[in-house]
């Protein structure tokens, strides 16, 4: 039994359900998955109540990783997301293009009555990270480091639907709205080219030292693996072969969350476009595989 980490994210879980549909179809495997956020994920992945992750993301998962890499409990056998950034403080272009002192992190606190809401009172509005992931905890750090605290006020989104959601109804309205976010992903590519662009605020460059002492720093780089637990790698050398071969990239992504956003397919439907309608996936598997799927439809 392949048993995959669901991520609450629409990216992961498309990806989860492609994985899915071509091991249970190409490879005549059965397939499950466990629901939940990076966190609780991470720890699934380490106790063995998940053996595949199709988006494992470091840093923001480091420590755990690192334990457990150390171990020898997990291998990776590919890369998941590709290009991508995140960052705690985006916000639109158009407000951006009406407040030319706004471009840094630092200069915040200039421009609290922007972001103030009547349940933030003397505040400004931060919307935060999805709950259940890192990133929640990272962005709680960095509010902190930066001295936002007594200017700011970090506001969970409840969820992805409602962060999105939150996100559209602002760039919709022209209205200003402080947010994190990351990319590339279907509504990053949405508010480029539909609803007028985003602005990342300025923040010092990432560095280990930094994150150390506090995340007084930008996000880097992140690294999304796909990571098996070591012992399937081993019973399952066919499926490593194949998630060694994925390559999501960013057209592909923004082909499947758009087909997702404007048909209002769910995620076994969206694999199933995806793998009728595209080639490239061919390429990650074998040929008696390829075909095995296409003869399913």
């Amino acid at each position: 039994m392949l048993i995959f980490g669901d991520l609450n994210g629409s990216t992961s879980q498309i990806q989860s359900w492609i994985a899915r549909t071509i091991a249970e179809r190409g490879y005549g495997y059965e397939t499950d998955a466990v629901p939940g956020g990076t966190i609780p994920l991470m720890q699934a992945l380490t106790d063995g109540v998940i053996n595949i992750n199709m988006a494992l993301w470091l840093p923001n998962q480091q420590e755990g990783w690192d334990e457990a890499y150390e171990a020898g409990d997990l291998t990776i056998v590919g890369n998941s997301l590709e290009d991508n950034w995140q960052s705690s403080y985006v916000i639109p272009q158009y407000t951006a293009d009406a407040n030319p002192g706004l471009r840094k992190v630092t200069d915040l606190p200039d421009y609290v009555d922007l972001f103030k809401t009547t349940a933030t009172g003397d505040k400004g509005r931060n919307i935060g990270c999805v709950p259940g992931w890192e990133c929640e905890v990272v962005n709680k750090k960095k509010l902190v480091a930066y001295g936002l605290d007594d200017t700011y006020k970090l506001v969970n989104p409840g969820s992805l639907a409602a962060l999105d959601a939150e996100i559209i109804d602002a760039f919709t309205k022209k209205e200003p709205i402080l947010f994190y976010y990351w990319g590339p992903t279907a509504l990053a590519h949405k508010l480029t080219t539909e609803l007028g662009g985003y602005f990342i605020l300025e923040e010092p460059s990432h560095s280990k030292e930094c994150e150390a002492a506090g995340w007084g720093c930008a996000y880097p780089q992140a690294k999304v693996l796909i990571v098996m637990r070591t012992e399937l790698v081993e019973a399952a050398p066919y499926i490593a072969e194949f998630l060694s071969n994925w390559d999501f990239n960013e057209r592909h992504q923004v082909a499947a969350e758009g087909y997702m956003a404007d048909s209002g397919a769910d995620y076994p439907e969206v694999a199933d476009w995806f793998l009728q309608n595209t080639h490239g996936w061919k390429t990650w598997v074998t040929g008696d595989a390829a075909g095995t799927v296409m003869a399913s439809y």
